[in-house]
C-alpha cells in the first residue's frame, strides 16, 4: 500500500529521478518549452512553479543561491533579468501543459510544457562540428587466388 507516499516514481530510482527532474527544469528555462510525457510534465510542475515564484517575489541573494544549484552564474543573471521582467506582479500559474499527440510505441500522451507568457530563453551554446573530408581511396585491385587442382595419377 502507498499510504502517505506521494510523487511519481517513473520507473526510476531516487537519484535517476532527481537527475531527470533537474535536467527537465533546466531545459524549460533554457529553451522556454519542452516536449515530454504527461507524467513527467506533471511531476516537474511544483519545481518549476517554486523557482518562478522565488524569482519574482524574493530578494536577489536568496534567488541566486537557489538557482545556482542547477544553473551557472551567467545563466542565473540572465534568468533574473529577463524572467522577472516578463512576469512582473504574477505570483502563480507560470506554466501550462498542452497536449500534442500520442506516442506511437506505447500510446503515451506527449505534451508541450511551457511558460504562459513568452519568455526569452537562455542563449544556448552552439557546438560546431567540423566535417572531415572523406578520402575516397581507389578500390584496390582484387586479386583472385586460383587453387591449382592436382591430378594425382596412380
Amino acid at each position: 500500500m502507498r499510504h502517505r507516499n506521494f510523487g511519481r516514481q517513473l520507473g526510476r530510482n531516487h537519484n535517476q529521478r532527481k537527475g531527470l527532474f533537474r535536467n527537465q527544469v533546466k531545459d524549460v528555462f533554457t529553451y522556454g518549452s519542452i516536449k515530454t510525457t504527461e507524467a513527467k510534465a506533471k511531476s516537474i510542475v511544483p519545481d518549476v512553479e517554486h523557482l518562478c515564484s522565488i524569482i519574482v517575489t524574493k530578494s536577489s541573494d536568496l534567488v541566486q543561491k537557489e538557482l545556482q544549484k542547477t544553473f551557472s552564474k551567467n545563466q542565473t543573471k540572465i534568468i533574473l533579468e529577463k524572467f522577472a521582467l516578463a512576469f512582473v506582479g504574477q505570483t502563480s500559474n507560470f506554466t501550462k501543459i498542452t497536449p500534442i499527440k500520442f506516442r506511437q510505441g506505447d500510446n503515451a500522451l506527449i505534451v508541450k510544457f511551457a511558460f504562459v507568457k513568452p519568455f526569452t530563453s537562455l542563449p544556448v551554446k552552439k557546438v560546431e562540428v567540423k566535417k572531415v573530408k572523406d578520402k575516397k581511396e581507389k578500390p584496390a585491385s582484387k586479386t583472385v587466388k586460383v587453387k591449382k587442382v592436382r591430378k594425382d595419377t596412380k
